[in-house]
């Protein structure tokens, strides 16, 4: 946003500059003190007439007339911007332009969404019931009028393909990266710039066409949704099977519905678990979650483990419960919503 102050300071410096030429003349040529020199400069200045502190005795009359050109306008001038920039509305959105800014320049380990269509609204939705910090790039003027009608969304009006406007976003601090642009292109030069920006970003991107998830898996993207794809596989498996899909529908990664899936990272829990198995965790007696999968680095995921499946090093443990057993399973094991 364009700084309603500049144009002014720009003024201001040429009025301070005429003053203190004024003052020093009067103190150089009529031989005035200070006081008396800047009370004489300020009156021409002002364009409100004047009275000789004392009478002229040098050149006064032509420094005189040469300081009232020098200030014509200039003071009127200037009060007139003032007027227009405090009464026009652009101080107030400067000002909280700026307070957004600091607050996104203090975020840290943040994820950045691109675009505030369908896709990147059902991601701030998501990640507020995760209560994840987030920030929304959006260029499009319907997006910033819902943005701005929700008044919780932290944003930046600006394009995502801009280099600038991701760093604004604090993309070196944050934790991951949605590009839900509608242009695929786009979508690539976003995971391209956000990749080298930051490295270790854990960057999603949609993908519009099949041929495009590659390209963004190449360009350096974590993961690819084809939301056209998940919606019309979804739609066919309400036909076939419409009760495991109600079922399904009932179930969430995290804090949209009664009923949770979480995961346990091996690594996050104490040492005297190492090598030990499921049934050691003791997950169902001490928290009421059931456990339904496993992932090891070595093996695929597996559902409904065996309780003698043995735990190993950078592997994950899923488990599914209420948002109570969730509750007391993150508190008993210290696990930290992903």
């Amino acid at each position: 946003m364009k700084n309603p102050f500049r144009s002014l300071r720009k003024l201001l410096l040429i009025l301070f500059g005429i003053v203190g030429f004024g003052v020093l003349g009067f103190v150089i040529i009529e031989d005035y003190t200070f006081r008396d020199a800047l009370y004489m400069t300020i009156q021409i200045v002002s364009t409100v007439g004047f009275n000789e502190v004392q009478q002229f005795q040098s050149w006064g009359q032509e420094f005189t007339s040469v300081l009232i050109v020098m200030s014509f306008g200039t003071f009127a001038f200037a009060v007139s911007q003032l007027s227009q920039i405090i009464t026009s509305g652009n101080l107030n959105g400067y000002l909280k332009f700026k307070n957004v800014q600091k607050k996104m320049d203090r975020m840290d380990e943040h994820v950045i969404i691109c675009g505030y269509g369908r896709n990147g609204k059902q991601a701030a939705q998501t990640l507020t019931a995760y209560n994840q910090p987030f920030v929304v790039i959006e260029t499009k003027a319907e997006g910033i009028k819902e943005i701005k009608a929700d008044g919780s969304i932290h944003y930046i009006e600006g394009d995502a393909t801009d280099d600038d406007v991701l760093k604004r976003a604090g993309i070196d601090r944050a934790k991951a990266l949605i590009s839900s642009l509608h242009n695929d292109a786009d979508n690539i030069f976003v995971v391209i710039s956000a990749r080298q920006l930051n490295p270790n970003l854990q960057i999603t991107s949609r993908a519009n066409e099949e041929n495009t998830g590659k390209k963004l898996l190449a360009a350096g993207a974590n993961a690819t949704v084809m939301p056209n794809k998940v919606g019309g596989g979804h739609m066919a498996h309400m036909i076939m099977k419409p009760s495991v899909v109600d079922f399904l529908d009932h179930l969430s990664v995290g804090g949209l519905s009664a009923t949770n899936i979480e995961e346990i990272k091996v690594d996050q829990l104490p040492d005297s678990f190492d090598a030990k198995t499921i049934e050691d965790l003791q997950i169902r007696k001490m928290t009421g979650c059931t456990v339904v999968g496993l992932k090891s680095p070595t093996t695929d995921t597996i559902i409904n483990p065996p309780v003698d499946a043995k735990l190993t090093k950078d592997s994950v443990v899923f488990v599914l419960g209420n948002s109570q057993q969730i509750e007391k399973l993150k508190q008993l094991f210290s696990v930290t919503a992903e």
